[in-house]
Parts: structure tokens; sequence; C-alpha cells
């Protein structure tokens, strides 16, 4: 049906006014067709060792002894972007080693090697490993934790800073090795995060004298830059839990990690918390909804 010829200047304005109304609504609506898709992933692999798979964030599965949460990082990712196929291989105890190679857990039971959920498949691999080489973790926090007299970490500050110095000669390969085993995959390395404030004690640490605690927050820092670097030199992206973590260490009101007495409940000792987990999680699902590099 044809329109009628406008009859005075006001009705040619409203025949205008309307017509530029009718384009800018058709335009508009175009352009949101035309706004790229967020990215979206179907087949998740999440490898990495207990601050990864967070024992005792409820509901643990002993998993022959990895002790892995339902309810980690990786599981929540997996929930609020709806990835159906989630492959969690994080395992307490678990080294740089351990993601090509097999690994024996605390319970004396094999696992088989995390890489082996990786195929060409995997769109995402997310990967929170390197804390345990050389024993480097149960120096700093499970001796700390066990022992009945202070912890003399500022003795052993050569020996652990030579550990962390070894880090990346390890970490850059194994990232390496998944972007072969696994070509489609936007590849994550999750940093571990700030365990202390920046000073200062509280009945939540173990006993250590003012150098001790010094000395572990180097280490903490110092393994979130040589992280980094792998990151960079391996080309996957970093997600800096450390920065993200500042104000919540295991002194602070909200702490993201258990202090040194653990809870079967809550999470092990000097290991991760529920709402750490929620934290990274929500930083992780950030990252992932815009594209790598924005």
């Amino acid at each position: 049906m044809k329109l009628p010829l406008p009859q005075t200047s006001r009705q040619a304005v409203r025949v205008a006014a309307a017509f530029v109304t009718v384009l800018l609504i058709v335009l508009l609506g175009a352009l949101r067709g035309s706004e790229p898709a967020r990215p979206a992933y179907h087949h998740y692999v999440a490898m990495g060792d207990s601050y990864t798979a967070a024992p005792f964030v409820p509901l643990t599965d002993i998993a022959r002894g990895c002790l892995r949460s339902s309810n980690n990082y990786p599981n929540l990712v997996a929930d609020a972007l709806h990835i159906e196929d989630l492959s969690d291989r994080s395992c307490s105890g678990a080294r740089t080693k351990h993601l090509p190679g097999s690994q024996r857990t605390a319970r004396g039971l094999k696992v088989p090697p995390q890489f082996a959920a990786l195929d060409k498949e995997t769109d995402l691999v997310t990967v929170g490993i390197g804390a345990n080489n050389y024993s480097l973790y149960a120096r700093v926090a499970t001796v700390c934790r066990r022992t009945t007299g202070i912890c003399p970490l500022y003795d052993e500050r050569e020996t652990l800073g030579h550990i962390v110095d070894q880090l990346r000669s390890a970490l850059v390969p194994t990232l390496e090795q998944i972007q072969q085993r696994a070509p489609r995959a936007r590849v994550l390395l999750i940093g571990y995060p700030k365990l202390l404030p920046a000073r200062g004690n509280c009945t939540r640490l173990p006993r250590m004298r003012p150098q001790d605690r010094n000395t572990l927050r180097s280490i903490n820092l110092r393994l979130r830059q040589e992280m980094h670097a792998s990151a960079e030199e391996a080309d996957v992206e970093f997600v800096d839990f450390y920065g993200t973590s500042v104000g919540h260490d295991i002194c602070s009101r909200h702490p993201w990690v258990q202090g040194r007495i653990g809870s079967t409940k809550r999470g092990a000792a000097l290991h991760p918390l529920p709402a750490g987990q929620a934290a990274l999680a929500r930083q992780i699902e950030e990252a992932l909804r815009e594209e790598p590099g924005s």
C-alpha cells in the first residue's frame, strides 16, 4: 500500500522523521549482527598440581590420591562458560615432569600422564604447575607447617632461589609440548596467589622469623616472575593470580589461602580456599571472554 503524499510542510516533516527512525533501527540491528561472537570452547583440559586440584574445597574426589575438588577453578570455569567436556587431570603433588609422564601420589598409587587428556579436538587448556619442582613447595610450606620450632627459610634462601631459577627451563618445553599435542587449543598458564602480607605476621602463619617471612615473600614473587617469563617465551597467556590476590593473603580478613591448620571442609593447610578458587575462576572467565591478546 502506498503512503499518502504529505499535504503540508508539517506532514512532510513527520514523514521524514519516521523514515529516519526506521533507518536508524535497521542500521543498529545490522551493527549488532556484525559484532564478533565471543570465543566459545567445547573441549577443556585442566592440568596442574594441588593449587589447581584444591584438596578439601568441597567436594573432594580422592582420585587415586590426587585429592581433586569438584568446586576447583576448572569446574567453576566450565560451568560459567557452559563447557560440557571438561577433563580435569590436576593432581596434588604434580611437577612439570608429571604432565608428560606418570605420577605416583602420596597414597602410593600411579596416575597416568596428564598429557593423556590432550588431543587435536582440545580447544582450551589451563595449566598451573611449577611450585613442586625440586620440592620447592615442600621446602617453603610443608616443612614450615609441620615443624614444632621456627622454620629457618632464610638459611636456605640460596638453595630456594636456585630452584626457582631453574623453573623456566622446565616450564617452557612443557608448554610447547602442550601446543604440539593440542594445536587448536588456547593455552593459559595459571599463576599462584600471594601468600603473605607485605609486612607483619599473624597466628595463621607457621612460626617464622622476620627474615624467614621475607624469604618466603621473595620466593613467592620470583615464582610469579619466572612463570610470566615462561609464558611469554612459550607464547601462551599468563593469568596473574598473584596480582589479583593482593589483599587476600593468609593473614587478611578475607583470605584466599588456608592457614597452617587445614580443614577437611574448607581447604588443606596452606592451600586454596573456596573463595580463592571462585576469584581465580572469575579472572579466567574474563580472560576467556575476550579474544587472545585483547
